[in-house]
């Protein structure tokens, strides 16, 4: 029996390292793939946001920018 204890030893280091390795690699791609899901997610929203403030500037008036940026109408004048 102890003819055979190297390599048994051998045989789970080679098993469990493997294991271990795997369970590395997986986790790590994990990671990756939500870092990347992030900054795809960031860029559509950039992206939403240029393309909104795109259409709202071309839904104003084109009088020059001389409208009330708030969409109220100023004080009467008094007299």
């Amino acid at each position: 029996m102890s003819d055979y204890t190297p390599i048994i030893l051998i045989e789970l280091v080679l098993v469990f390292g493997g294991a271990v390795l795997f369970a590395w690699w997986q986790l790590h791609s994990i990671k990756v793939d939500r870092r990347k899901a992030a900054e795809r997610r960031a860029a559509e929203e950039a992206q939403r946001q240029l393309s909104e403030a795109q259409a709202a500037q071309a839904a104003q008036p084109a009088s020059g920018g001389a409208a009330e940026p708030s969409g109220e109408s100023p004080p009467p004048a008094s007299r």
